[in-house]
Formats: C-alpha cells, structure tokens, sequence
C-alpha cells in the first residue's frame, strides 16, 4: 500500500507543474513575443538615406578641404579620408598633409534604423589659386552707418547716409524676408556732386581683394516717383569701386569726381521706394588688392540702397 501511494504522487506533481507552466506562458507570451512584430498602423520605411557631398579648398592653404554633406534622410555619418583618418562631424574639414594629388574620400551616411548608403568621391588637390572673396561689414545696413564712415578734412560730415527702414524686401542671402529690412537712405539735403553741402553724405568702406582679378559689384536700389524738380543729370544713385584706401574723405572724394575710379554705376531706375532695381557691374581689382566701396546719390526725394557685395568672379 505504501509504494502505491509514492507512485501516485508522482505524477500528480508532474501535471501540476506543466499546467502551471501553460499558465504562465499564457499570461506573458504576448509580452515576450510583442517587440518581435510590428504594430498594427506602422509604415515600412521606404525612403532611405542618399549619401551625397562636395568640397572646395581653402583660399589661404590648398591642402586644407572644406566638405559639404548633402546626404539626406540620414542623421549618422561617418568620413573615410584614407589612410585610418575619420571623421563624424556634419561637415568636416581635413587636411591632406601629402599635398597635391588624388584622394579617395567616402561618406557613409546613415539612419536611426541602421540604414545607409555611402559615395566615394576622387577629390583632387591642387595647388590653384583661390581669390579672396571680401567681407563686406554692414552690408546690408542693418547696423545703420556703422562700418560706412570716413572723416573730411573739410569738415563735411562723415556720416555714411541716413537709416531707413525702407530697404530692401530681400535679406542679405537673397531670401524674401516678406517685409521690408533696413536700408541707406539719401535725400536732396543729403545728395552730392552738384548737390554737395556740408550735410552731404558718402558711404565709404575698405576692403582687400586679390590683385588683377575679376570681381563683381552686386547693390540694390529704389528712387521715389514723387515730382520734385531734378538735378542736371537727373535723379541718380552712384556705386563705384576707389583705386587705394584712403583716410580722408577728400581724397576719396576728388578720385571720384575726376573719374578715377576702377568702376562706376550710375542708377537711374525710378520705379517708386517700394520697387528695387538689383545691379551687377563687372571690373577688374588693382595690382594691390586694396580697393574701397564709394556710394552716394543726387536726388530730390528720398532715395534708398542696400544689400552691398563684392565677390569674384569664378
């Protein structure tokens, strides 16, 4: 009887502990199993990452490579320059110490999901001239005439033109800013050439470009359709670029008045203060690269500038 009784308990605890076991697994198994599958509204991910990039040296050390990623749907990326050297930034720069020749460079560009895609690019590096793009300070005049002034001997004031809030629609990037931005303004107590009294006002800025190079003298302009009595040569605002630097207004003043200048637009556009013609006059810089921005204006109602830029000529 006793040997009976074992045998029974036996079994008994064997098919407690599988029905425990399927209970278990009943209560947990979709947990277990849930990150395994997708969720019901999920999307399978269709646009991957495109590896794509360019470059472009630097003006003052040609080894030394700017790189530009234009990789898209991806956050990760990782840059193969050859020879171990890597690099995880965005847009990295690298020098190529072995100078002149032909690199191998690879983006791999990737995605939170572990998706990627990779370009490999023959960069070449050479010992090119690159022209010096010029700075123009206050270009846009947003910091009123600062940047813009130079001192006369004669006492004319050295203020550069008046703030306005009349610019241009443009940002200085080309962008419409969907309003107006701030801007040069000139008027007939302001004006110049036959104009000129001690209030007049010329814009005045130095700046260095590399020598004997084709440069571009970008500006825009907005002259009032009021009727008002005209000058001699009409209503006009003036952009030229000075041959030197100069450190009295006098000086800058009479190399403009005797035709000196290494370039000279006359803007004659009267289109109204909301309508702003875009100028871009061509010339050639000086054997020193020493150069300076000349504005000024004849008019008898209010006349408005903006958006100054120098740069060359590719």
């Amino acid at each position: 009887m006793k040997n009976k009784v074992n045998i029974f308990r036996k079994p008994t605890w064997l098919l407690l502990g599988l029905v425990t076991a399927s209970f278990m697994l009943s209560c947990v198994g979709d947990e277990l199993f849930r990150d395994d599958l997708p969720d019901a509204n999920s999307k399978v991910d269709t646009v991957l990452p495109s590896s794509d990039f360019t470059y472009a040296p630097d003006p003052n050390d040609f080894r030394t490579v700017k790189f530009t990623n234009n990789s898209t749907e991806s956050t990760i990326f990782l840059w193969d320059f050859g020879g171990g050297d890597t690099s995880t930034l965005k847009d990295p720069t690298y020098t190529f110490e072995g100078g002149e020749g032909t690199y191998q460079v690879t983006l791999t560009a990737s995605d939170a999901n572990g998706a990627s895609d990779s370009k490999t690019i023959d960069v070449v590096v050479e010992d090119l001239f690159v022209p010096i793009t010029p700075v123009v300070l206050n270009g846009d005049f947003e910091d009123s005439s600062n940047n813009w002034k130079i001192n006369f001997s004669n006492g004319w004031s050295n203020n550069g033109f008046e703030s306005s809030s009349d610019g241009s629609w443009l940002l200085y990037d080309g962008t419409d800013n969907g309003s107006k931005t701030r801007g040069a303004k000139w008027n007939m107590r302001r004006s110049a050439a036959e104009w000129t009294t001690s209030d007049t006002r010329h814009a005045y800025q130095a700046i260095v470009v590399s020598p004997n190079w084709e440069y571009t003298l970008e500006f825009e302009y907005a002259i009032k359709d009021d009727i008002a009595t005209d000058p001699i040569g009409g209503r006009r605002f003036v952009a030229e670029i000075l041959d030197g630097h100069f450190t009295d207004g006098v000086d800058a003043y009479n190399q403009s008045q005797a035709g000196g200048a290494l370039v000279t637009h006359v803007g004659t556009e009267v289109k109204g203060k909301t309508t702003f013609t875009t100028v871009k006059v061509d010339f050639t810089s000086n054997a020193s690269g020493l150069i300076s921005i000349w504005l000024w204006a004849v008019t008898p109602v209010d006349l408005y500038a903006d958006n100054v830029k120098v740069y060359p000529k590719l």
